[in-house]
């Protein structure tokens, strides 16, 4: 049986790491696209697939905006916060 099909509570998205996120979405892609449940627990795993997409998301913007920080910072003159 797949992990998205136990029955086990799961930690709110906004409080997971990208890597269980993700982790966790693809073993309910993967419960979904076997077709062996019913329809009432196909749409609450769609539902909780998409709060991790968010999550994810969430997290690689955060990381993308942080890293162009970063360039930002290794590209502005070096001189620029020297008082001499």
């Amino acid at each position: 049986m797949s992990s998205a099909k136990k029955n086990d509570v799961k930690p709110e998205p906004s409080s997971m790491s990208y890597e269980d996120a993700a982790e966790e979405l693809e073993a309910i892609l993967q419960c979904i696209d076997e077709g062996e449940i019913g329809l009432e627990e196909a749409m609450a795993l769609h539902r909780r697939g998409q709060s991790l997409v968010q999550r994810c998301r969430g997290l690689l913007d955060a990381a993308d905006e942080e890293l162009r920080q970063l360039s930002a910072e290794e590209l502005a003159p070096a001189d620029a916060g020297d008082g001499d």
